[in-house]
């Protein structure tokens, strides 16, 4: 592996990736790898245990492609899951699993906004990918490097947050922390060329990428134990303690790089945020 792609950057107390540095506002720290496992998580409950509503799979070996694979947690259990099949996971960073790797799992670096070449590896079957809005910069390129690498009758599936959240209490001012602080992501991505809400308009994009078959799902995950309904309620709980954990290092890059705070300003936000989540008053929600 080229050393440009395994060198890591530091800034802010957080470890960033090197390769094609600046293309992702995430860091890639043992936080946040825990933090993506712990998201894992809540998709599986979102997703009734399931990698992906995609009808692909079953008996039949499948060629998988999961972009920006991060932790890496979702390739390894679905090259677990299907052991006739072959998945590779490609990140900006190297990816460094804290489980088994099976046999027919691979990894590799590689920016997903670049030309995609895989030698061996596709056309493929399924191509998967979640939570890259804070990275990708041209959706519609995307979808149709997807449409491109896929076999005949072969699917796309894609998971995303829509930035900004917003509260179902219609008495919530607009100003709270978490609210206030979820707009000023939205407006900060858009400074770095990225649109926080791109997913709302994935439909259409995906229609004229040459997609057949467009399925869209939009489900809310609740921020907070507040929902009466069981499932959303554990949603809730989840992503409660995944924005709690994980908020300083959604917020730090895209606020230092595109806002102009300092650490010590976004450190404090923080602080605020967290409580205000905390507060069981609220009602928040974010779109997937």
């Amino acid at each position: 592996m080229a050393a440009e792609k395994i060198d890591y950057r530091y800034e802010n107390g957080r470890r960033f990736h090197g390769f094609h540095e600046g293309a992702y506002y995430m860091p890639n720290d043992e936080i946040e790898v825990s933090r993506l496992d712990t998201q894992h998580q809540i998709w599986l409950v979102t997703l009734d245990n399931a990698l992906f509503r995609a009808p692909v799979g079953g008996n039949k070996p499948i060629s998988v492609l999961d972009v920006g694979t991060g932790s890496g947690i979702w390739a390894l259990e679905c090259a677990s899951w299907f052991p006739d099949s072959h998945v590779l996971g490609i990140d900006l960073s190297p990816v460094k699993p804290n489980y088994p790797v099976p046999a027919n799992c691979v990894f590799r670096v590689h920016d997903a906004e670049a030309e995609w070449e895989f030698g061996d590896a596709g056309p493929f079957d399924l191509i998967h990918a979640r939570m890259l809005v804070q990275g990708m910069h041209d959706w519609r390129a995307y979808f149709r490097k997807c449409y491109n690498h896929l076999k005949p009758g072969g699917w796309m599936e894609v998971h995303e947050v829509a930035f900004p959240a917003h509260s179902v209490d219609p008495s919530m001012p607009s100003d709270t922390p978490f609210l206030r602080w979820s707009q000023l992501v939205h407006e900060g991505l858009a400074k770095g060329g990225i649109d926080g809400g791109a997913a709302r308009d994935f439909r259409r994009m995906l229609e004229e990428a040459g997609f057949e078959e467009v399925v869209e799902e939009i489900i809310p995950w609740a921020v907070g134990p507040w929902p009466q309904d069981e499932k959303a309620k554990r949603i809730g709980v989840m992503e409660a303690a995944n924005m709690h954990d994980g908020i300083q290092g959604i917020t730090m890059g895209v606020f230092t790089k595109n806002l102009g705070w300092t650490r010590e300003q976004v450190d404090g936000f923080v602080e605020e945020i967290q409580k205000d989540i905390d507060d069981p008053t609220r009602q928040y929600e974010l779109d997937m």
